[in-house]
């Protein structure tokens, strides 16, 4: 038999090539390879591919911050928080269960309660805080839960109080306030309850709110200055016998009205959360150095209206100052783009250095435009 040169073998391999390349089926009739390729058949339905059941398991999306960032820098200060709010709701628990006698022995629930509460309010955050924990969410639920409480107690105090006159009437008999614990029993399971209850509605919103620990804590300390303010103003523009349950009244809607306010204005309150702690420290230095002032200037002949103005115009000035003072903590906000793509300004001059190819040069650089290009 006559051996095959090597050029009969690479003839022979490059055609079992282009064999095995035929689909099944293929005939020597087939078109040659340099004619277009027939059109393979459609391949005849069958059974789909198995497939394990983890690749038909939805994938969980855990909810971030942004580019798979999970924030939890929250969660430190969640868990003083919910162990000061436990703490807080067991004891009011405790008294709305104190006999009506006031035993000693059921005194002892109110300790027990705020002992009982603060465990479980240590334990529910480590046990079910799984996802995100942003500082700003923290803050709205600490603000809800201290409205939350104030609305509770005080909204069925001013009911209670309303046939008890002013402070300086005697107590008459239609008022039952003071006659026991019913009633202030009452407020406190009610005040409990509606803590609970708002701090839990925050963690339905606070995703879609999105706020910043400085709007969170406005709201807060806007509450502080609205009570602030509708107390002065109940006490320096009513009677002089003032009645319970308007000064409660008025002191409780300025609060809630304030927490309003700074939601509504949170764009304006987009600042360091330190910020916050300083203006409320002006705001009660402010008070204290306008009551001082006010007694200092007239100490025998300083009314209560004289006294209450002092006080609200040196927490103003506090807040001014505050406020002010500390514009320079917003260190966040000195990197950040600008909000429009350019802007056009005064020309700002500035020296300018180089060097190049071991040349020094030196001038004056003027800016013109600045922004995002």
């Amino acid at each position: 038999m006559p051996r095959m040169s090597n050029r009969g073998r690479t003839a022979c391999l490059a055609m079992a090539l282009s064999l095995g390349a035929l689909p099944w089926g293929a005939r020597a009739a087939d078109p040659p390879p340099s004619s277009p390729p027939a059109t393979p058949p459609a391949a005849a339905p069958g059974p789909a591919l198995a497939t394990s059941p983890a690749m038909l398991a939805p994938t969980v999306i855990r909810p971030t911050s942004g580019g798979g960032y999970v924030d939890r820098s929250g969660f430190g200060e969640l868990i003083y928080r919910s162990i000061f709010e436990g703490y807080l709701v067991g004891s009011l628990v405790g008294f709305s269960l104190v006999d009506a006698n006031q035993d000693p022995a059921s005194i002892a629930r109110i300790q027990l309660g705020g002992v009982i509460g603060a465990a479980v309010g240590l334990a529910v955050p480590l046990l079910l805080t799984h996802g995100e924990v942003r500082t700003g969410d923290v803050g709205l639920m600490g603000a809800a839960q201290g409205l939350g409480l104030a609305n509770g107690v005080l909204i069925p105090m001013i009911i209670q109080l309303a046939p008890c006159g002013g402070l300086q009437t005697p107590v008459s008999g239609s008022c039952t306030f003071f006659n026991g614990l019913d009633q202030p029993r009452i407020d406190s399971a009610i005040g409990a309850g509606l803590s609970l209850a708002a701090g839990t509605a925050t963690i339905l919103i606070a995703q879609q709110l999105s706020l910043t620990p400085g709007q969170a804590e406005t709201l807060g300390s806007a509450a502080i200055w609205g009570a602030l303010v509708g107390f002065t103003l109940a006490d320096a523009f009513t009677a002089t016998d003032l009645s319970w349950s308007l000064t409660m009244g008025i002191t409780l809607g300025a609060a809630d009205a304030g927490a309003v306010a700074a939601y509504l204005l949170r764009g304006f309150f987009d600042m360091d959360r330190s910020r916050i702690f300083f203006i409320d420290t002006g705001v009660a230095v402010g008070s204290a150095v306008g009551l001082a002032l006010a007694v200092f200037i007239a100490p025998s002949n300083t009314t209560a209206t004289g006294r209450d103005i002092a006080i609200l115009a040196g927490a103003a000035a506090g807040w001014a100052v505050g406020y002010y003072a500390t514009m320079g903590l917003d260190g966040f906000k000195n990197n950040a783009p600008p909000e429009k793509t350019a802007s056009l300004g005064l020309p700002t001059l500035r020296p300018f250095a180089s060097l190049a190819r071991g040349e020094r040069s030196s001038g004056i650089q003027i800016d013109l435009v600045q922004g995002r290009f």
